[in-house]
């Protein structure tokens, strides 16, 4: 019914004239930008839901640098924005199977209306669905794709401003609804806030801002008096606003890239010079904003800021930054905080790169024991934070060998701080996983189930113990030891990334997604370039003959 929907619309708007439509930007928006809506399960603020409502749509909140909210209602006022090339496709076979121009990467609705290779393919899925069979990639992609169409077509129907909250003595539960289908209120309220939206759309018709802002605050009023004790409060909405607009994370790593270059320029000085203490002030000032950045998010969502994989990779930098803070000031060595911030700008830049969405939703039933989510997850997601700054380590370590192999002092000292942090990590993997089965027995009823991500976790588990293991008893020296921690940090990919994106199978499906296999695979071939390069120079070196540090030592 929704795909005939879609096509029908479609039909009909390809035969409105096209014009040049400039969005509102100039006009007073912040009268708009806190208007409280319900969406995907959440309340929200305006802002945020023409952010990501532009995300889906074209791929970025800021289309053309627009202002997102200026977008939406510009969309609501203009059905001639069927004829932009707003629409973001970017994977290549979707490209292909509907014959569209693979220059481009926007299309528009008219472009997509009679494209008989997408009708076809949503036929397609649609059984496929209805048979619960597993959809490939392709048929994903183009899921993805009439997921935007009828978005869009929703979007300028205003059939998802969901603004009107239930009447008093309704369920708080119950659903918000749109201007249009509101009902359970007086007909003198349901004709007040309908002419009101109607000013709305008039005067972004007829570019008259002050007219727009006069409805606006009007609109908000109104809005705000029809069930105060269900009502969001006004600081929530401004609160998730300067989140959106502050974007805590991005100026996070522009810091620790700073920190990071000034680190590199202070070695060969004294540690205490104004460079290294300028240097770690603008790397604890970045580390703040990251630690703003999850708090701002964790207030607005109600809970701790894990529960996806965008969060996942956000916290993993934390932790290694948090890490790094405390070895710093137990060893007092720059060589932590050097390569944490490295680290921290990868996570906190591939959060944003790879296709992780970023959004605030609402918990799935399994996460909901706040207390579990917190104690589980954050251990082990913790864990991963210690062996992604373990790997680090690792990779200095093994730099060292290549280009200062003189340097045995120096090569010992790594080696070291390399060991204590296998160490954390195995504590709290431990720790982790062994908490994660009595969540499952709470959630689940059972303790061990075998499931992919339990199965992973284990074996990442067992490979890091079997790394220190063999440490211990010598079969592994120093070198050994830092190419099995790069190494090593493969199984945490998989444990992490794998079972979400690659395997999506289990009970875990929570977490599940895909695309990004690209980025990992190129990795991975650095990589192993990079120690077969060690390994040839390691094994053509004295260094065959190194004693490692003895356990005494430690």
């Amino acid at each position: 019914m929704k795909r005939t929907s879609v096509f029908a619309f479609l039909t009909i708007v390809v035969l409105l004239p096209a014009q040049a439509i400039e969005p509102p930007n100039h006009f007073p928006l912040d009268a708009l930008r806190d208007l409280p809506i319900l969406n995907n399960g959440r309340y929200k603020p305006l802002d945020t839901f023409a952010g990501e409502t532009m995300k889906t749509i074209t791929g970025r909140w800021r289309f053309n640098k627009n202002d997102h909210v200026a977008m939406l209602v510009s969309l609501l006022a203009f059905p001639e924005w069927t004829h932009e090339t707003m629409i973001r496709i970017d994977y290549l076979p979707a490209k292909i199977e509907l014959d569209l121009d693979q220059s481009r990467n926007h299309y528009s609705f008219n472009e997509l209306a009679g494209n008989a290779g997408l009708q076809q393919a949503f036929e397609r899925i649609g059984e496929k669905q209805r048979r619960n069979i597993k959809l490939d990639r392709l048929e994903s992609e183009l899921g993805s794709i009439f997921h935007q169409l009828s978005l869009f077509q929703e979007v300028m129907n205003g059939n998802e401003l969901t603004i009107v909250p239930p009447p008093p003595g309704a369920d708080e539960e119950a659903a918000w609804h749109t201007i249009s289908q509101a009902d359970g209120y007086s007909q003198e309220t349901l004709g007040a806030m309908r002419e009101t939206y109607s000013r709305l759309i008039t005067s972004v018709r007829q570019a008259n801002a002050s007219a727009f802002e006069q409805a606006s605050l009007q609109l908000r009023t109104q809005m705000a008096q029809l069930n105060p004790q269900i009502y969001p409060q006004i600081k929530e909405m401004e609160r998730e606003i300067h989140y959106n607009h502050f974007r805590p994370f991005l100026k996070s790593w522009i810091l620790y890239l700073i920190a990071f270059l000034l680190f590199l320029f202070s070695f060969g000085l004294e540690r205490k010079t104004a460079l290294y203490w300028s240097s770690f002030a603008i790397f604890v000032l970045g580390f703040a904003l990251n630690t703003y950045g999850l708090l701002l998010r964790s207030l607005i969502s109600g809970r701790p800021p894990v529960s996806n994989m965008y969060e996942s990779v956000v916290f993993v930098g934390w932790g290694i930054i948090a890490f790094a803070l405390i070895f710093e000031l137990v060893y007092r060595e720059r060589w932590f905080v050097t390569i944490a911030s490295a680290l921290g700008v990868c996570m906190l830049v591939l959060a944003d790169l790879l296709p992780f969405d970023p959004n605030i939703e609402p918990l799935v039933p399994v996460l909901r024991s706040n207390y579990w989510l917190l104690i589980h997850v954050l251990t082990i997601t913790l864990s991963y934070s210690a062996f992604a700054l373990a790997m680090g380590l690792a990779h200095v370590n093994l730099g060292i060998y290549f280009y200062l192999p003189h340097r045995r002092d120096l090569l010992a000292q790594m080696s070291l701080f390399l060991y204590r942090m296998l160490q954390v990590g195995v504590v709290f993997l431990f720790a982790g996983t062994v908490l994660g089965g009595v969540w499952a027995a709470e959630s689940w009823g059972r303790f061990w189930g075998w499931d992919p991500k339990e199965t992973w976790a284990l074996i990442s588990l067992l490979g890091y113990i079997a790394i220190l293991h063999a440490r211990h008893t010598g079969w592994l020296r120093d070198f050994g030891v830092a190419v099995c921690s790069v190494l090593g940090f493969w199984l945490i990919l998989m444990t992490w990334y794998g079972v979400n994106f690659i395997l999506a199978t289990g009970l875990h499906s929570y977490g599940f997604g895909s695309g990004g296999g690209k980025y990992v695979l190129a990795y991975m071939i650095a990589e192993v370039i990079f120690l077969i390069a060690v390994a040839m120079k390691y094994k053509t070196s004295a260094f065959t003959k190194f004693t490692p540090v003895s356990s005494n030592e430690l």
